[in-house]
């Protein structure tokens, strides 16, 4: 008569296992996913803005690190960014006008210091492209006809929300997309290049001048591997005319190893520090490097580790890196503090870069 009781709670006993063994499983399930995503990743502090100045002595290194990186456009990982505080998103197409006001609008909801908004319009094929056309660099021959492309081109960003472009392509010839380089000598480049920067200015987007120093878009892809170009005079005259001119908020740096005019030092031209500082000298706007990841870069090193340090170590002010896992962004902004800390790195380095960056964004930097 005793038995059934037994037997009763043996199976509620087992039952009640069961479901603490389920929610201990659901539970590590929701924290891996959790940390997949990023989302226990420590924030960092609300940055100090008063009256349109930023204290840079108030930021944690941790901030101004993540304020030299642009990253890719996640929408799981948003909230990840801008804990992180980076400093600034790379949208792809998003499929019409509305969406891209829509995301752009939700990317900067909150944003005590705001995001870089940044995209490709750059001559051949443009994230607008489903709803917008926009003749081909290699289309336009008249230095009207380079300023009209860059003040529509600017007006359509401008509105969506976007405040820097990474184009004008000042390459001299284009043999890999066939279209996005600017016909003409050298002179005609330069002059067609800059009436486009200044289209583009006029509507409040930031341009960028690529791919120093040159022959970026000849010979091997550094999307799809390691390339090098001897880079003569004349390569570096569109940069030339444009410092010259004053007229150019940024230069991207490219893969490229060179020799000739401008020599790497047998790395990729922006991982090099004698090809960055050089340009340093010659041009107080930013500083950006091409996309880490492509294969032209990241080829060259044993381990993403060392890429980053040298990236960083270069010079660049601003780093492109479009990894979509937020723990490998965190890793990298952490493999550069320590470097800082143990003083391989020159904090005042990354205070200079933090400077250019908050200024184009519109603040004023202050230091205690």
């Amino acid at each position: 008569m005793k038995t059934q009781p037994r037997k009763s709670q043996k199976k509620s006993l087992a039952q009640l296992l069961f479901f603490i063994l389920l929610a201990i499983v659901l539970l590590l399930g929701s924290l891996n996913i959790a940390k997949a995503k990023g989302y226990l990743l420590p924030s960092q502090p609300e940055p100090l803005v008063v009256d349109g100045k930023v204290n840079l002595d108030v930021l944690t290194l941790d901030q101004k690190i993540a304020q030299m990186v642009v990253v890719t456009y996640v929408p799981d990982v948003m909230p990840v960014w801008k804990n992180l505080q980076m400093g600034g998103i790379y949208l792809y197409s998003l499929g019409s006008e509305s969406y891209f006001r829509e995301v752009i609008e939700r990317i900067q909801n909150n944003m005590t210091i705001p995001f870089l908004i940044t995209a490709d319009a750059e001559g051949c094929f443009s994230p607008f492209q489903n709803f917008w056309h926009f003749a081909y660099n290699s289309e336009i021959h008249t230095i009207g006809e380079a300023f009209e492309k860059g003040y529509r081109e600017g007006g359509l960003m401008h509105e969506l929300g976007f405040n820097l472009n990474f184009a004008p392509v000042v390459d001299l010839e284009d043999q890999i997309w066939k279209c996005r380089s600017f016909p003409g000598n050298s002179t005609e480049i330069s002059e067609l290049a800059y009436s486009y920067v200044l289209g583009l200015q006029s509507q409040g987007i930031m341009a960028t001048a690529k791919h120093y120093p040159g022959k970026t878009l000849v010979g091997r892809d550094p999307h799809e591997s390691l390339a090098s170009a001897e880079i003569e005079a004349v390569d570096l005259d569109p940069y030339e005319f444009l410092i010259n001119k004053g007229g150019v908020n940024s230069i991207m740096v490219s893969h490229i190893i060179t020799t000739g005019e401008v020599y790497s030092e047998d790395v990729p031209s922006d991982v090099s520090q004698a090809v960055i500082h050089d340009l340093k000298r010659r041009y107080p706007g930013l500083i950006i490097s091409d996309e880490i990841h492509m294969l032209g870069l990241r080829n060259f090193y044993d381990s993403l580790d060392e890429l980053y340090l040298a990236v960083f170590k270069a010079g660049n002010d601003i780093v492109l890196n479009f990894d979509k896992d937020p723990n490998e962004i965190h890793h990298m902004i952490q493999v550069i503090k320590e470097a800082v800390e143990r003083g391989e790195m020159s904090e005042e380095e990354i205070d200079a870069s933090v400077t250019k960056i908050l200024e184009a964004k519109g603040f004023e930097v202050v230091v205690d």
